[in-house]
Formats: C-alpha cells, structure tokens, sequence
C-alpha cells in the first residue's frame, strides 16, 4: 500500500492511497530538518482509497506538517508533504505578463533612469532579519499559524517604497530573500538563534559565510521562516497594490556555493540539497494560499558539475548535482513547484566575450553553464523526472554582468557581450527574463569588476556616465524601421 497523493483543501486534508483501505494511523511532525518533532497522532476514518482529516488536527496549520501513514502497524511508503493545494486562495490572479524579458538589478537611489531604459524586470532583495523583530513597539503584527509575529514598521516602509515605485510602472519585481548577519539594519541579538542557520560559521576572513542559510533546521526557525514568506506574500500580492507588487521569490543565493553565499557549515551535496528542498517547499506553502501564481524559485550560479573550489566538497558543490538531489526529493517526498534563478557569468567574470569559454560545451558534463550553452540547462529541466505536472519549469536569469576595465575597447566588448547574451536568452522560451548586473559600477566588487551599465568614478564616490552597454540595453527590446529587433543583429 502506497500514499499517492497528500491534498491540502481549506478545512480538509486528504490522503490518497493505491488501493482502499482501513484503519489508517497518522502522525504529523514539524518539518524542520533537526527537530523533527512528532506532533501527535490521529485515527482517521476512511473512504474507498482516500482519507480525510481536519487542517489544524494536530494543532497547527496542516499545510506545513510532514506525515507518516500506518496501517495495522505497518508504516507505508509513498508521499509525506502535501503536493495538491485545493485551497480558496486569497488572490488569484494570472502572473504578470511581460512584453519583454529586459530586466535589471536596479540601484534604489536610480529607479527613475532604469524606467527610462525600459527594464521591465528587477530583482529586489528583502533580508529577513531588517524586517523580523522579537518585540511589537514600532512593528507591524502579523498573525500566522496561531502565532503573532513582529516586522519593523520602517524597513517594511523602504520596501513598500521601492517595490511599489516600480511595479507601479509595470516592473515585475522578484525579490531575492536572504538572510545575513552582517546587513545594514540591526537584527536583534535574541533573533539571531531563531533566524540564522545553526551550523552557520562566519568565515569572512577567507570570503565565507557572507550570507547564512535559512534556519529550516529547528521549530521555532522554520515557523519563523514560514511567517516572513507568508507576510511578503500577503503584503505585496494584494489586488489593491497599496505596498506595491511583488510575484516571484528566490530562496537565498548561489546556493550550491553555499559556503560563501547560503552558509549551513560543512554540508556535501545532499546535505545542502535536503535542506534547501524544505526551505523551496515551505516557501511554496506559504505563498501559495495567498496567491496561488507566486513564482519560488532555487538559486545557482554557473558552476555545473565544476565549482568554486572542487577539493572541498563540503563547502561548495556544482548546480546540476543540487538539481538532481532536489528533483529526487520532491519527486519522492511530494513535489511542488520549484523554478530556476540561474546565474550564467562568463567562466572569467574579469572578461566578456562568453562566446570563447572552453570550460562551457554542450554535453551535461560540462563544467560551467554560461551564455554560450544554456541550452545545457534548459535540457536537464526538460527530462520527464524534473517537470511540474508534466510542464516545464520556468527559468530567470536572476544575476550576471559583463566587465569593464576603464578602456573604451573593453566597454565596447562589454556592450557586444550584453547584445549577443540577450539573443541566446530570447531563442529559449522558457527563460523569463534576463535581470542584469549592475546597474552601475560598484567599487570593490569580485575584486576589481566593472559591470555596471553607468561608469563609477575611480577617486571618490558616484558615477561618472552612462558606457555604451548602457545604450545597447536601452535599445535591445526595440524594434528599427525595418521590423527587426535590435537584438537580432547580435
């Protein structure tokens, strides 16, 4: 006897068997990967091959719970999270249509000019620890799961500031969620056990640890955790667009090199993996009875069976191995509906011309995934074994950039590297948008980067002018008076 299928309804939760059945036992536990707390235990009444039982039987909200089925003693295989949502959602719109895949990654402080250029697409990020709070005094409340919880009215005010001013002119906003000990705004101290990772280790002498991992691992961590997606949800898909709107949330960074970017300590590929399935599927959980559209979406950047550095195996891993781990776990415990936030830098982030990556060829064992082959990726996501209910899975290209290096030869190259990437993304239906990295030059980046599409000042801070990339992406979506898009002649 097999679970086939875990639904959750709005009052109901309802398991599916192969077969019909009786005297069925069920237990519920928090899916929180350490404490893995048993919640209680229900004797459930059944119908032919189905079993029903109330949402809140075990006291909280069912939608989160892993199970475990018996029958007459005997533990059965089979499903343990819920993968049908049959709930009334709150919002119900369609996602966003776009009528262009130009996106960037805009500096607060630039809004107006990226309007100016057309992007049409940003990537906004949101850390949980500027908006949670242990305390209600200048917070907003909010309610979930039987708990009340605390966001701070003014970082929350910054965001609704940001997002709105953007989605307001037809932006589609995604936020990045991160979660960091070392952001601008004050996390309070008696918050840092409840929000950071456990095994998180703070190595930033050696450029590690510079975001933590999302804590999945205890109770109070992934109810927290839980809470920040469902509050973002709430806020920023709401049919009135008051705060602004946001449809899509990527969970942390680069997370297959997790020791610098998504920090859960020493961690191999399957480690990293079944944490950051339970970190997707909460998220998609979360959102889903809010606005069932909300795209969730795992991050990764392009090593692909290479990695930051292959000798430590327990610090950084490549994407395909972490796909393949959490397609294998969802596929086995429950899927839900994961997307792809690709990172596709040229294998030399200091030069553009991605077109002559040797470390990038067209078989699945390539070490890197870039503009030259993202054919690589989109085929891996093609396989039967990693579709959605028999569809494809989306794609955004979330973060990458093209250097400069104060020659106007190199800011040439860099335009013409931007031009002949956006070509290669608008020949794959499935890639969404195509954000870019930066929108201006950022002093001190990856060393010595160039990659804004405005040129800073080399003694003091700010921007010097606009680089001819800047131009190009302007122009790239455009059509001349030939009918032909700028980017068809990359």
């Amino acid at each position: 006897m097999v679970v086939k299928k875990i639904s959750i309804g709005d009052d109901a939760i309802c398991f599916e068997f192969d077969t019909d059945v009786q005297e069925i036992k069920i237990k519920a536990f928090s899916p929180a990967i350490r404490e893995h707390i048993e919640l209680g235990t229900y004797d459930a009444e059944t119908e032919g091959c189905r079993v029903y039982i109330p949402r809140y039987a075990f006291g909280r909200d069912g939608l989160y719970l892993a199970y475990e089925l018996y029958h007459r003693g005997e533990k059965l295989t089979g499903k343990s999270y819920a993968e049908e949502f049959t709930m009334t959602p709150e919002n119900d719109y369609p996602y966003p249509p776009a009528d262009t895949k130009k996106g960037l990654q805009i500096n607060p402080a630039m809004i107006d000019d990226a309007i100016s250029i057309g992007a049409r697409h940003c990537a906004y990020n949101v850390c949980i620890g500027d908006l949670m709070q242990t305390e209600p005094e200048g917070c907003i409340l909010f309610r979930h799961d039987g708990r009340d919880y605390y966001f701070d009215s003014e970082a929350v005010a910054s965001c609704d500031r940001s997002i709105k001013q953007m989605s307001d002119v037809g932006i589609t906003v995604t936020l990045i969620l991160l979660c960091t000990k070392n952001w601008p705004l004050a996390t309070p101290e008696d918050m840092y056990g409840v929000l950071l990772h456990p095994d998180y280790v703070n190595d930033r002498e050696n450029e590690g640890g510079l975001l933590s991992g999302f804590n999945v691992i205890t109770d109070e961590g992934i109810r927290h955790y839980a809470a920040f997606i469902a509050f973002l949800t709430k806020r920023y898909t709401d049919t009135s667009q008051e705060h602004g709107r946001a449809v899509g949330m990527i969970i942390s960074n680069e997370v297959n090199s997790h020791w610098v970017w998504n920090n859960s300590g020493h961690k191999n590929a399957e480690e990293i993996a079944r944490e950051y399935t339970t970190a997707l599927r909460i998220a998609c959980q979360a959102s889903v009875e809010v606005y069932k559209n909300m795209r969730i979406y795992a991050s990764l950047d392009h090593f692909w069976t290479g990695a930051l550095n292959t000798r430590e195996k327990e610090k950084y891993t490549g994407s395909r191995y972490l796909l393949e781990n959490l397609s294998e776990n969802a596929n086995a415990d429950g899927d839900f509906h994961w997307n792809v936030a690709f990172h596709p830098y040229p294998e030399n982030l200091s030069f553009p011309d991605f077109w002559n990556d040797k470390t990038a060829t067209e078989d699945n064992d390539t070490c890197r995934v870039t503009f030259k082959n993202l054919g690589v990726l989109c085929d891996f996501l093609y396989r039967e074994e990693n579709l959605y209910k028999g569809q494809r899975r989306r794609i955004i290209l979330s973060e990458q950039g093209f250097n400069s290096s104060w020659t106007p030869e190199s800011e040439i190259l860099q335009a013409c590297a931007y031009g002949r990437a956006y070509r290669a993304v608008m020949e794959i239906p499935e890639i969404d948008s195509f954000i870019y990295h930066a929108h201006g030059d950022n002093a001190g980046e990856g060393g010595s980067l160039n990659l804004g599409l405005w040129r800073r000042n080399k003694d003091k801070p700010g921007f010097d002018a606009p680089k001819p990339i800047y131009y190009v992406f302007k122009a790239i979506d455009q059509c001349d008076e030939t009918g032909r898009c700028h980017w068809e002649r990359y």
